[in-house]
């Protein structure tokens, strides 16, 4: 009866011991996995804005970039569509990603026309970014603008602010901004406003541009509410893999 409870004690603890290290070896694998999926991360740059008719109505054009980090280098995606025609009517529209890398720091890096593309263009970093990703361009202007409220969140927003123009000069610029703030996000590239990062010493990732009805010089109709509108999103859904062997590739062949 004795030899019995012992083997049962026995089983027990070695049943147990295994149990232990399937848990250790499933949360070290997990980890390792996390790792990787930090290693490169895609964030998108979100943005709409309207196009106004002659009558005074509108339809919103949205649109989005994407920025992948690698290591230490930076991967832009860029949407275009492109139009296929007859002689008569568009027959069919057709999206392009258009692809730019570059180290980072680096005053020049390369243009593909597609994902794996074989050749590349050697450009200017700055020139493509400020034409194709709003770099050196500033969405919010402080000293234009009064500061109406401020308020923190425990949701998905750390602080919301509200301004308004201190002078409105002319229809283009808005009469509310409203700008929304993460802890997260810090030393990404992609930035809304430079200067209210620096400020805040936190992350500007959404601003809406709010612009209240109004008559237009030369047009007898009266304008709608509008806004323009720009966010910063991580993409936490698609898989990476293919950016990173492509990277890797061009490291490879190019640095």
């Amino acid at each position: 009866m004795s030899m019995i409870k012992k083997r049962s004690v026995l089983n027990t603890k070695v049943l147990s011991i295994g149990f232990g290290l399937i848990i250790v070896l499933i949360i070290s694998f997990s980890f390792i996995e996390n790792s990787k999926q930090k290693e490169i991360t895609k964030t998108f740059l979100y943005y709409s804005f309207p196009v106004f008719k002659s009558n005074a109505t509108y339809f919103l054009i949205s649109d989005s970039i994407a920025l992948i980090r690698y290591k230490n280098y930076l991967l832009y995606e860029f949407k275009d569509l492109q139009n296929f025609e007859n002689d008569t009517a568009t027959v069919k529209e057709e999206v392009r990603y258009r692809y730019f890398l570059f180290k980072k720091n680096e005053k020049h890096g390369f243009y593909y026309d597609f994902l794996n593309a074989k050749i590349s263009k050697e450009v200017s970093t700055d020139s493509i970014l400020s034409n194709r990703a709003f770099c050196g361009q500033s969405l919010f202007t402080s000293s234009k603008m009064k500061l109406l409220s401020s308020k923190k969140s425990k949701y998905s927003f750390s602080l919301i602010e509200k301004y308004k123009c201190k002078t409105k000069i002319d229809v283009t610029y808005p009469d509310t901004m409203i700008v929304y703030y993460t802890n997260k996000m810090k030393g990404l590239e992609l930035t809304l406003s430079k200067e209210l990062d620096f400020i805040k010493k936190m992350k500007v990732v959404k601003i809406r541009a709010i612009y209240n009805s109004q008559f237009i010089n030369g047009n007898p109709n009266k304008f709608p509410n509008y806004e323009y509108k720009f966010e910063l999103k991580e993409d936490k859904v698609s898989n990476l893999e293919k950016y990173r062997l492509f990277v890797e590739k061009e490291i490879k062949a190019k640095y």
